[in-house]
């Protein structure tokens, strides 16, 4: 039995000396602390590492807000508008011509826009202005829902002046990347002059475009409804004016 502890023990004091001479060897090679320092130095913050990333961010900004699309959108457009105007219940028509101008700005989904409309032959001239607020869409050359708010002012070369509120929601879709549908339809609020009395109407539109990039082609139905009351009428006057424009937009 003494034989037997006496073996075990040197063999417990061989394993226990293997071990530490093990120890010793990695504590002495430096391997341990090596390893932790470069843990440390892949987490170490510098303040030239600060600088640098600052500059990088300010590149990134300045790179951004050249190559990213402006908030602001532009629209020009002209038309020639061929059509016939009739009053209902007189059983006459006439055919007449106008040109018609457009501009729009919009700053990202809030808009202005103006037309102008001048007919030589019936002898008036319609100017408008509107507020503009689109719902639907990201862009005026994309499908998009738009409402709208503004007055049309119409000036007779008799030297009459017709001012009308209105309300408009205009639609715009694209079937294809370049072919597409809109239309519109505009109420006027009712008013009152002297000469015509109480005054109301509605103007309804409905067409095609094609784009070319920033140019657009397009042809439109359109009709425009006024109806008319005098005091001393007892009837309504209805005037009907309907017919085609057709005419071109640029965006810009």
């Amino acid at each position: 039995m003494s034989r037997f502890s006496s073996l075990l023990l040197l063999c417990i004091i061989a394993f226990s000396g293997s071990t530490q001479a093990q120890s010793a060897s990695r504590w002495g090679s430096g391997i341990d602390f090596s390893q932790r320092a470069a843990n440390r130095e892949k987490g170490r913050w510098s303040l030239t590492e600060w600088l640098d990333m600052k500059n990088r961010n300010r590149m990134m900004d300045m790179w951004l807000s050249v190559n990213s699309p402006s908030p602001f959108e532009f629209m020009l457009g002209g038309s020639y508008n061929s059509m016939k105007t009739e009053v209902q219940g007189s059983g006459t028509s006439a055919a007449d011509t106008s040109y018609a101008g457009e501009l729009a700005a919009y700053a990202q989904f809030v808009g202005v826009s103006a037309e102008h409309e001048n007919n030589t032959e019936k002898g008036y001239s319609d100017l408008s202005g509107m507020l503009n607020i689109r719902l639907l869409g990201n862009s005026i050359q994309n499908t998009a829902f738009t409402l709208h708010y503004g007055q049309r002012t119409r000036e007779q070369s008799t030297g009459g002046r017709l001012s009308q509120q209105f309300g408009q929601a205009s639609l715009q879709v694209y079937l294809t990347k370049y072919f597409g549908l809109d239309g519109k339809y505009r109420y006027f609020l009712p008013t009152s002059t002297s000469e015509l009395g109480d005054v109301d109407g509605n103007i309804t539109e409905a067409g095609l475009f094609i784009d070319f990039k920033a140019l657009r082609i397009f042809g439109t139905w359109y009709k425009e409804s006024q109806k008319t009351k005098i005091p001393a009428a007892t009837d309504d006057t209805v005037t009907d004016r309907a017919g085609i424009r057709s005419g071109i937009k640029i965006f810009f």
